[in-house]
């Protein structure tokens, strides 16, 4: 798997995605949050065939904690790993005490005394708090937490927020072939020419891709993802590839992207999803006829139903 050497650490063009170690996760995951035993097999599967690239978050419910467990018994070479801080919801906290109490909480649940990347978890404490924000990140950086320091975003009004405070050098995005608004936009150019690290989330948009067009039921997915996914099967299809391996590829060699995060629900689709980058670059026409069918998938209303709980098993 091709890497990216970041601030002298070797970063792979796929990051596991940890949020369902912690907890339930994505619409199409039917076997809820897998046990330890599980886990550790799934992270294991990911190092040994190189992609040592873990993000997780303190959000996460406890997958900081599982992942510190795992990397107790692992004897091999450190990932890359990246977590993500966070401040109370209140606006005269102290901005500094929060997030470097924040970064601590989540080196002790790690195990380890310095992570790779940190980013803030919620753009709108961004907005909220703007250059203290910025300096308590960049306080992370001197106490030798972290390598570099970054925002999680979701719009490119997000982005030209961040590029603002020259303290942040990483950040991560939501981008797919369904959501291909921040390519659309220029962002992605903007953040590669300024020389941002950039994590791409969602590229299978939660699992929407993967869902049966015949079985969906909620409304809105019937009105704005069904046709979608019909039409990337099709264009998959007439490719000689699967879904996930169109997705991928497409992200992959975006320019401008560094690594793709990607969660998975066993070990399996851990192998299966490290698979997929050996891809072939998809050819010009077929760039362009995705970038064009795909221009108007209305992710809004795609996110209302995402953004439901998820019932707990």
């Amino acid at each position: 798997m091709k890497n990216t050497v970041v601030l002298g650490k070797k970063l792979p063009a796929m990051s596991i995605g940890t949020v369902q170690l912690g907890m339930n996760y994505g619409i199409a995951n039917e076997g809820g949050k897998p046990d330890e035993e599980k886990s550790f097999a799934m992270l294991r599967t990911a190092f040994e065939n190189g992609a040592a690239s873990l993000d997780t978050a303190r959000a996460y419910g406890d997958s900081e904690e599982v992942i510190g467990r795992f990397l107790k018994s692992w004897g091999g070479e450190m990932p890359y790993i990246t977590t993500k801080t966070r401040v109370a919801k209140d606006p005269h906290c102290d901005i500094e005490k929060h997030v470097i109490t924040s970064m601590e909480e989540s080196l002790i649940r790690l195990g380890v005394k310095k992570v790779d990347c940190v980013l803030h978890h919620n753009p709108i404490d961004m907005y909220d708090h703007r250059e203290k924000l910025a300096a308590a990140m960049e306080r992370l950086v001197k106490m030798g937490y972290t390598d570099q320091v970054g925002v999680s975003v979701y719009t490119r009004e997000d982005v030209e927020e961040m590029l603002r405070y020259p303290q942040y050098t990483a950040t991560q995005v939501p981008m797919s072939i369904f959501d291909q608004r921040l390519i659309a936009s220029g962002t992605v150019k903007s953040l590669k020419e300024t020389g941002y690290t950039v994590f791409v989330r969602s590229v299978f948009l939660q699992g929407v891709f993967f869902l049966d067009p015949d079985k969906v039921t909620d409304p809105i997915l019937i009105k704005e993802a069904v046709p979608k996914i019909r039409l990337i099967r099709e264009i998959a299809a007439a490719e000689g590839m699967s879904v996930a391996q169109l997705a991928i590829a497409f992200m992959r060699d975006t320019v401008g992207v560094t690594s793709l995060v990607l969660g998975a629900d066993t070990p399996q689709q851990v192998r299966e999803n490290i698979s997929y980058f050996d891809a072939p670059a998809l050819s010009d026409s077929v760039m362009t006829r995705l970038q064009a069918e795909f221009a108007s998938v209305d992710i809004p209303e795609i996110m209302k139903v995402l953004s439901r709980p998820k019932p707990q098993n």
